[in-house]
């Protein structure tokens, strides 16, 4: 087999999402973007009882976060995503 055109080097799964704002107050910049497992984090809101989960992404244009929907990412990229990251303190 021959490459006839070189590709994008792969790390793990992708998608394809817009910078909405998302399940985050909205907001977002609209900037298309390719999402890679590495850029994805998992957030949490709670209501009475109920825990909910979200694959999240922040922006790398405007630093807006969007929430993916929950069918766009695979189990198994669920189970190796980290929590969303502390924010640094100086």
């Amino acid at each position: 087999m021959k490459v006839l055109k070189p590709g994008r080097p792969q790390k793990g799964w992708t998608t394809e999402a817009t910078c909405t704002g998302n399940g985050n107050g909205g907001g977002g910049c609209g900037a298309h973007l390719l999402v890679e497992q590495a850029d994805i984090y998992r957030t949490t809101s709670s209501s009475r009882d109920e825990i909910d989960n979200y694959a999240t992404f922040k922006c790398p244009e405007c630093g807006v976060e969007t929430d993916l929907p929950e069918r766009t990412v695979p189990s198994h990229v669920w189970d190796k995503m980290p929590p969303k990251p502390r924010p640094e303190t100086s």
